[in-house]
């Protein structure tokens, strides 16, 4: 079974290596860099990680050797790269030693190149180790089937970005520009507000390293119509529009809203901002996460159990209920601590309140 070497934040490189008892095999690096067949492009990170993991726990090694299929030819003394004696130092140095004597095996002496191949498949051989052991000591992980070797993320980890971490991300990326490792947006803009476009990889990119406790970077998901990052950012309450689409005109309050309203321009008001983008939906997430489940704080009614099912949350809606609305600034940023989860009922009895 194929594993994957997890950095210090356990982040997934995309590199594989086999683990057996005794022994290690790191693949080779291949493909056109960044295409779509580019592999194992972590190469060089794993190694090192898997040299100063092994020297930190004071592995017996009996030797590294190239494995290549056009070196299989050769002597075992002839692919051997490093010896059990020269497993000491610092690992960058052994890392250095091992690049410099990896290129050197299997080169023709006619080679037009000035230096060889520094990527290559090699085998690692250990004594008393099993392969659960050797696992733990490389925090590698085994790499399910049809999973991608390119250190994607699944969808039930992708899952775990609630709409809270997408709005606060939003933030992020107002204040502090995106991530320079996404670069900017080809195709899409996430609309931020009036005026406000972000590059949506960027801004999920984000909001899943807030969620997931480790940066997640450009390789680790997809991004476009269809893939699951979009879907969540629209979960959110964002809109995601091709670049030069104008943006959507803002969600008009419903024929129940503005009979709710009564006409009253403050209380139209106080909607609109009721339904700012990824506000409740934000809010919702977040009441969860904490609680475990959504109810009103008012009356204390639990929906689910109330209509014998999920889609009894429906009836939770988020009011604002700390600042004034007529005080608010424009740009005015609402904290999840100003609002409240209420049932429907509740909410518009808050409101008549209001008055």
């Amino acid at each position: 079974m194929a594993h994957e070497i997890l950095s210090e934040n356990e982040t997934p490189l995309s590199a594989t290596i086999d683990i057996e008892d005794g022994a290690i095999t790191l693949h080779s690096r291949g493909g056109t860099i960044g295409s779509s067949n580019e592999r194992n492009r972590d190469y060089a990170d794993a190694l090192r990680l898997i040299l100063a993991r092994m020297l930190n726990a004071n592995v017996d090694l009996l030797g590294i050797w190239v494995d290549s299929a056009p070196t299989r030819n050769l002597s075992p003394a002839d692919r051997l790269i490093l010896a059990p004696g020269e497993f000491d130092g610092p690992f960058e140095s052994l890392f250095t030693l091992l690049s410099r004597r990896m290129q050197k095996v299997g080169r023709s002496s006619t080679a037009r190149t000035a230096r060889g191949n520094s990527n290559k498949r090699i085998r690692i051989e250990v004594a008393n180790l099993r392969k659960a052991d050797l696992g733990r000591i490389l925090s590698a992980r085994e790499v399910s089937q049809g999973k991608s070797q390119r250190g994607r993320l699944s969808a039930e980890v992708l899952n775990r970005v609630t709409a809270d971490f997408v709005r606060q991300a939003v933030f992020d990326t107002i204040d502090s520009g995106p991530d320079p490792a996404f670069g900017e947006s080809r195709e899409y803009d996430l609309i931020a507000g009036e005026g406000v476009r972000l590059p949506p990889k960027a801004v999920f990119g984000r909001a899943a390293s807030l969620a997931l406790g480790f940066r997640v970077l450009p390789r680790h998901f997809s991004a476009g119509e269809g893939e699951l990052s979009f879907k969540i950012l629209r979960a959110a309450g964002f809109q995601i529009v091709p670049k030069g689409q104008a943006e959507p005109e803002a969600r008009e309050l419903s024929r129940e809203d503005l009979f709710w309203a009564e006409g009253d321009l403050k209380r139209v008001s106080h909607l609109k901002k009721e339904r700012a983008r990824g506000l409740a939906a934000a809010k919702r997430a977040a009441f969860k996460r904490e609680h475990g489940r959504l109810f009103c704080e008012r009356c204390g009614i639990d929906p689910v159990a109330q209509y014998d099912g999920p889609e009894g949350e429906a009836c939770i809606e988020v009011h604002h209920a700390v600042a004034p609305v007529a005080e608010m600034n424009p740009g005015h940023r609402t904290s999840l601590n100003d609002l409240q989860c209420l049932c429907a009922n509740c909410h518009r009895v808050v409101h008549k309140l209001m008055d």
